[in-house]
Order: structure tokens, then C-alpha cells, then sequence
């Protein structure tokens, strides 16, 4: 029900276009940033999902109280400056002033009470938050007080995280649209528009956005609205958006194909170009049922049977990297972790010796794998004659992003590939999935919840860094996952274009960017 209704008020805020053959019906005035993106939304919510389409739509539209800088660690948004206190429990934040939302309405500190109190109560991050934060308090209008139940050194980068952000909504918003978000209310850069049919996602410009005067650094500082308008199109064919590009019906076209970047190579008035990954694909095994649950060595012969160069150089035609660890390069913290990977190369001979030592007698083993984008797919076939190399019997299952997630979500699976985009510490790389209090894949392992712990307590860096390489050495031997490749980001753009970014986790930052004629 919530879902229809979402959908039933964004299929009258939306625009019609027709990419097949072209832009259907007159021009809106003003300038119009049209981008093609790999699918649509599926929750305006952003408290509620954790799906990348979602964010890469909407985080134009809403702001969070700390964002992605361009360090990858958290920077203040819609904070001015914080405190500690002396102990490390509590938090003061005072926020920026006369920042507005789209309602006209003026940020202050009873909203981000609401929101962060929201957020404890659903969501995919609500136990992470519950366990986290032991108080929210508004002592005045632009003062927020957490008090936290124990240290945690990860605390504002956890505000930060994008996945599932934390992002402000005016107090009691939810409860005036009957339970849940279901019309878009941020203070960001550019508000949801109303259009009229079709399923284009419509973003304005906010003629009130409050501008804030730091420079700009990925979603925080200077983020300026210099179109008049911004029309996400969702296509989900990869040729489809090229093809759409290459016409001129739209100006960006994001999730591109590595056989792209030839094919368009010296062509005139179009830029398409690959961005060495940050996020990165991953293989995760099923711990509340199948057959790996129960059975490490049967984990640990997937990993040495599985060739990660010949997965980056199959499927991102080289433009990939073998991803040595559970952390991007790149990212706060990811060096002492990408040291001695035993599954660095593979090894054919000790995979079949380890399945032997696990009772491995031929059965049927289900990949499950998401429909889109199609690397994903891409990369399941490969892994499949790979895994059948060794003797393994592997059948590929897609499905899309829904069924995937459900799937996932009631443990129905026996590993299934998916990816991480990047967060803001390595602590919510490595604990967000693997800690036995947040994972989904029901993996267990006291010794590691332990490590969590002592990674969210521990203050300074090179102890971190130690612990994060203990976390890093136990998964390696326990294999609830393996990490694949970084994911290469392939976009394109026309000459058009103005102060477009491309960054390798592939988010569409609409703001300060511009066209010309």
C-alpha cells in the first residue's frame, strides 16, 4: 500500500518523454539537465531504502547534517560546528542559520530530533541508530545535543554514511503525509517538481535554497543550482542510454558500458569515460540455510577457485581492480588492510582439495545475482564456469532489485552477488554486514562482533588501523564473502555540459552544473 502511493503521487509529479523516438511534446522553459539513468526509484523515503537509485536521484533533493567530502570522510552540511564532550558521549551541533526547506519552512533543531528519532524507529539502519544513540535533545533552536551509550569513534561519519542517509525531514512531516514520506521535502539544491505523466523524475531548482558559503567537497559546501531543472530518465537498457546520448536527447547518460569508452572515443561533442572504482562487487554466502552455512572449507574453495583478474578483464575489459579487501581504495583507513590476500591468485588444485575435506558430493548450487545493471549478471556467468572449472555445480539466477532484496532479507539463498558503494569509515564497511547484530546474511561470529566493538571504541588511528586489519585477517579465514573487483563507473556526457563531476561511485550531482548552447 505505501509503495502504491508513493508511486500513484510520483506518476503526477513526473513529465512526459519518450526516448525511443525522441523528447515528446514542447520544451520546458528554462534550462533542463536531462540525464538518463539504469532504472527509477522505488522509495522517496530515504531513511526507509537502501537502494542506489534512490540516492543517486534524491540526494540532490535532501541535505544530511554531515556528507561525503572529497577525503571520503565526513564534512559538516547542514551543521556550522560541533563539540565533543570531554568523555566522548556527547555530541553538541549547531546548525547552519535560515536554511530552509522546500516546504518554506526554516531548519531548526526540532527537526533533526525528529528525524534522527525517526530513523531509530524503522529502517534498515534503525537498530544501528537504537543501539548507537542514547539520547536526541533540542536545548534551543539551532542546538542538538546526542548523548551516545558508549564511545564511538565512528559517530559522524556514521550521520555521513549515504547508504540509507540520514537525512533531514521537517518535524512531524511524516505523520502530516499519513504515516510515511511519501512527497519529497528536503532543503537541498533543487526540489521534486510537479509534471504530468510518464515516469521522468522532475527535479526543480530551489529558488530558497540557503547557500552555504564553504567550499565545495562531493555533497557538502557550495552546491548550486544552475539549471532550471533536472529530468531523471529512467532507461534500463545500457545501449538504449548511449544511443540516447549519442542523439542529443539527453546530456548525461550514467552507468555506461566499458565497450562504450571505444566506441565513442574522438567522437565529437561527446565525452564517455571510466572512473577506477570505489565501489566494488562482492560474492556474500547465506548462514541461515544451504549449503555453505555450516561449512568454511566449502567457503574457502569459492575463493581460491574464483580468478579476479580474469573477472575484471572478462567483464570490465580491464578498466576494473581486483578488490583485495573488504575496503575500497581510497577510503579513511584502507591500508593496512590490502596486504597478504591469500586469494589473491587462484588456486584450482587446493579448491578441490578443500571441497573434498568439506563432503562436497555434486550438489546443484544456486547464484543468485541482480538483473541490473548488467555487470552483475555479466560477472555471475563468469564465476559460474569458473566455479564449474573445479567441479562445483553452479546454476545463475537473476533477478531484479526487489525480488533480490527479499530474498536476501529472509536469509533464501546460498551466496548471491551484490556490491558496496562507499562510506564514510571503515568501521560500517565492516560492521554494517558483518556484525551479528546488523547483518541479514545470518553470519555469526562472537570473536568478530568483539572486534566491532573495538573498532566503534577505539580513538586512535594506528590502534584502529590494527584492529581493522585483524577484522580484515578473520574474514579472509571465515569467508563470509569474497570481494571481487572495484566497479568501474562509466559515464558520458555532450560538450554541453558544464562542470559536470564524474566520480567513480557513480552518484548524479546535478548541482553546479550548467549548459550551454
Amino acid at each position: 500500500m505505501r509503495r502504491q502511493k508513493w508511486i500513484a503521487w510520483f506518476v503526477g509529479c513526473v513529465a512526459g518523454f519518450v526516448l525511443l523516438v525522441g523528447v515528446a511534446g514542447p520544451a520546458p522553459a528554462g534550462t533542463v539537465l536531462k540525464i538518463a539513468a539504469d532504472g527509477d526509484i522505488s522509495d522517496v523515503d530515504l531513511h526507509n531504502t537502501t537502494h542506489y537509485l534512490n540516492r543517486v536521484v534524491l540526494l540532490n533533493v535532501y541535505d544530511m547534517l554531515f556528507a561525503l567530502g572529497e577525503d571520503m570522510g565526513p564534512k559538516p552540511s547542514l551543521v556550522d560546528k560541533h563539540t565533543v564532550s570531554p568523555d566522548g558521549l556527547a555530541y553538541t551541533l549547531t546548525l547552519r542559520k535560515g536554511v530552509k526547506f522546500h516546504s518554506g519552512k526554516t531548519l531548526d533543531a526540532k527537526d533533526v530530533v525528529y528525524s534522527l528519532t525517526k530513523m531509530q524507529g524503522k529502517g534498515p539502519r534503525s537498530g544501528q541508530f537504537k543501539k548507537l544513540m542514547k539520547s536526541i535533545e533540542a536545548p534551543d533552536g539551532l542546538t542538538v545535543k546526542i548523548t551516545l551509550n558508549e564511545v564511538n569513534a565512528g559517530f559522524i561519519a556514521t550521520l555521513a554514511n549515504p547508504i540509507a542517509p540520514a537525512v533531514i525531514y521537517p518535524d512531524g512531516e511524516a505523520e502530516r503525509q499519513g504515516g510515511s514520506i511519501t512527497k519529497p521535502v528536503g532543503t537541498g539544491p533543487f526540489a521534486v517538481g510537479e509534471g504530468k505523466k510518464d515516469s521522468v523524475i522532475r527535479l526543480k531548482k530551489f529558488a530558497g535554497y540557503t547557500v552555504d558559503d564553504r567550499p565545495t567537497s562531493r555533497f557538502t559546501g557550495k552546491r548550486l543550482a544552475l539549471v532550471d531543472q533536472v529530468d531523471f530518465i529512467p532507461l534500463r537498457d545500457s545501449s538504449v542510454r548511449a544511443a540516447a546520448l549519442e542523439r542529443g536527447d539527453v546530456d548525461v547518460a550514467l552507468a555506461l558500458t566499458q565497450q562504450d569508452v571505444e566506441r565513442y572515443k574522438g567522437k565529437s561533442g561527446l565525452t564517455v569515460a571510466a572512473k577506477p572504482g570505489v565501489s566494488f562487487a562482492d560474492l556474500r554466502f547465506g548462514f541461515k540455510k544451504g549449503i555453505f552455512m555450516n561449512n568454511p572449507k566449502l567457503r574457502q574453495a569459492v575463493a581460491y577457485a574464483i580468478d579476479k583478474e580474469e573477472a575484471v578483464k572478462a567483464v570490465t575489459f580491464g578498466l576494473g581492480k581486483a578488490a583485495p579487501a573488504g575496503i575500497p581504495i581510497g577510503t579513511p583507513y584502507f591500508g593496512p588492510v590490502h596486504g597478504n590476500d591469500p586469494y589473491a591468485k587462484p588456486n584450482p588444485e587446493k579448491a578441490k582439495q578443500l571441497m573434498r575435506e568439506a563432503g562436497y558430493k555434486g550438489e546443484e548450487i544456486i547464484l543468485d545475482s541482480h538483473l541490473q545493471p548488467s555487470i552483475y549478471p555479466e560477472l555471475a556467468v563468469v564465476l559460474q564456469s569458473q566455479l564449474q572449472a573445479v567441479g562445483m555445480n553452479v546454476r545463475v539466477r537473476t533477478l531484479e532489485s526487489a525480488a533480490l532484496q527479499t530474498t536476501w532479507d529472509g536469509g533464501e539463498f546460498a551466496f548471491f552477488l551484490s556490491g558496496l558503494s562507499p562510506r564514510p569509515d571503515a568501521e560500517i564497511y565492516y560492521c554494517q554486514f558483518w556484525e551479528s547484530t546488523s547483518t541479514s546474511t545470518g553470519y555469526k561470529n562472537p570473536e568478530y562482533d568483539r572486534l566491532c566493538g573495538a573498532a566503534r571504541t577505539t580513538i586512535k588511528d594506528e590502534d584502529r588501523k590494527k584492529v581493522f586489519t585483524d577484522m580484515e585477517n578473520l574474514l579472509r579465514a571465515d569467508v563470509p564473502w569474497i570481494p571481487i573487483f572495484y566497479i568501474p563507473q562509466v559515464e558520458g556526457w555532450r560538450s554541453t555540459v558544464q562542470g559536470w563531476q564524474h566520480w567513480a561511485a557513480g552518484y548524479a550531482r546535478a548541482w553546479n552544473v550548467s549548459l550551454s548552447k
